[in-house]
């Protein structure tokens, strides 16, 4: 099985000082791993250059049938974007802080089993975000959550002057930032009137600082979860952030929720979107999936999910079930 290793040396920094490990040893363990499994990939490094997106492609036309990406969630959305639409399987090897792709896909952090998975699993194709012509494999966010981003990557550089500045500037985002006036248009044919503080366009059920913000957002069912924070104070937002971190979900009944194939979104004035984190420019935009456009190594039990590309369930009406199952299941309203 011909597998190539895309490995992000700057992943997992802290955890491995933390762990008196240095990156060689974290990719010998891989590579132990991998050969207990009969696999011997080729490594390669990413680089500020090419963080995996170019070595993914690269590797899917030299014919390669396993594509490991070993790094967190921005090593794994480069290396995804490089393999869609292609033959060739993603292999998870969560490296970083949050993992939430890998947290989604019920993937463990531990190399060894992760590994195991990748040499054991099942291949299942999932879907795929695209706003904007940048694609997400996590969230698309308009409103509050894209204009605090900013602030967040703060946080990921090291020091105390960095941590202050991030505090500050996300406190400031927070509290300057005003509701906005959206017209939403679902499946290109619904359309209403909302005042809200954030959309979130979901793919995945985890995102951000690992919080499932999306419960039953499946990341192979060719639908985008879409949570509209309507009637949110500031106070609520961050409570409600609060109260999923803890596990709770006080606040849920106040977010309007949908299952959607695409979603326009248009506002008074451009508000700032973001894709997985990333800047994706400004509203209007549409906001789609894209289904099944990415193969990934998974356990077998998430590959026998509700996969819309298997030919078996081509015939159903997945998109009906989906919404009947979130009314069923969800304490907040289905429709706004």
């Amino acid at each position: 099985m011909r597998t190539v290793l895309i490995l992000n040396p700057t992943s997992g920094e802290s955890a491995l000082a933390e762990n008196h490990t240095t990156l060689d040893d974290t990719k010998e363990l891989i590579l132990a791993s991998l050969r207990t499994h009969n696999i011997e990939p080729t490594v390669q490094y990413t680089t500020v250059e090419d963080p995996g997106t170019g070595l993914a492609r690269q590797a899917a036309a030299d014919g390669a049938e396993i594509v490991i990406a070993a790094g967190g969630d921005g090593t794994l959305h480069a290396v995804a974007t490089g393999l869609i639409g292609t033959k060739s399987t993603l292999g998870i090897l969560p490296m970083g802080t949050m993992n939430n792709i890998a947290r989604s896909l019920k993937i463990p952090e531990e190399i060894e089993k992760a590994c195991e998975i990748i040499a054991k699993g099942s291949n299942s194709r999932i879907d795929v975000g695209k706003v904007n012509d940048q694609i997400f494999l996590e969230v698309s966010g308009v409103g509050l959550e894209a204009a605090i981003f900013p602030a967040a990557e703060e946080f990921k550089s090291k020091g105390i002057v960095s941590t202050a500045r991030g505090i500050a500037q996300g406190l400031y985002t927070l509290f300057t930032f005003k509701p906005t006036r959206f017209t939403v248009t679902f499946d290109h044919k619904k359309r209403r009137h909302v005042h809200a503080i954030q959309i979130s366009v979901c793919n995945s059920p985890y995102y951000g600082a690992r919080l499932q913000f999306a419960p039953n957002a499946v990341m192979d069912d060719g639908l985008l979860d879409v949570l509209i924070y309507r009637r949110f104070s500031k106070f609520n937002y961050i409570r409600h952030a609060i109260s999923i971190s803890q596990g709770k979900r006080d606040l849920s009944q106040k977010i309007s929720r949908r299952k959607v194939k695409a979603i326009t979104v248009e506002a008074e004035n451009p508000v700032e979107i973001h894709a997985d984190g990333v800047p994706a420019g400004h509203t209007p935009a549409t906001i789609v999936i894209e289904a099944g456009v990415l193969q990934v190594r998974v356990p077998k039990k998430i590959a026998e999910g509700p996969n819309i590309t298997k030919p078996e369930n081509k015939k159903r009406n997945i998109y009906r079930r989906a919404v009947q199952r979130d009314q069923k299941q969800e304490k907040g309203p289905v429709y706004v």
